[in-house]
């Protein structure tokens, strides 16, 4: 994460996702470190999109599984679904 050091560009704060129909939540994710791991979230956060400043981002139409499984490769660069490895990987 030593992108993050210096680079005035990333924003500041949490966010907490409300993944999938049930609207799972995934909480007190940093935007910093997103930002500084995937260009996608970079976009989203940094660049004036409704996202940028909100606490709370909706991801519908997505297995919490999966998206659970990629915001905890990006924070750690591992890569580990546990028992659901099956349904996530076809979802992926």
């Amino acid at each position: 994460l030593a992108k993050t050091r210096g680079d005035a560009t990333l924003p500041q704060g949490m966010v907490t996702f409300l993944v999938g129909d049930d609207e799972e939540r995934i909480e007190h994710v940093s935007k910093n470190n997103l930002c500084a791991r995937s260009p996608v979230f970079r976009t989203m956060f940094g660049i004036g999109m409704k996202e940028r400043d909100a606490a709370e981002v909706t991801v519908a139409h997505t297995d919490p599984a999966s998206f659970t499984a990629l915001i905890d490769y990006l924070l750690s660069d591992k890569f580990d679904l546990g028992e659901e490895e099956g349904r996530a990987q076809r979802a992926l």
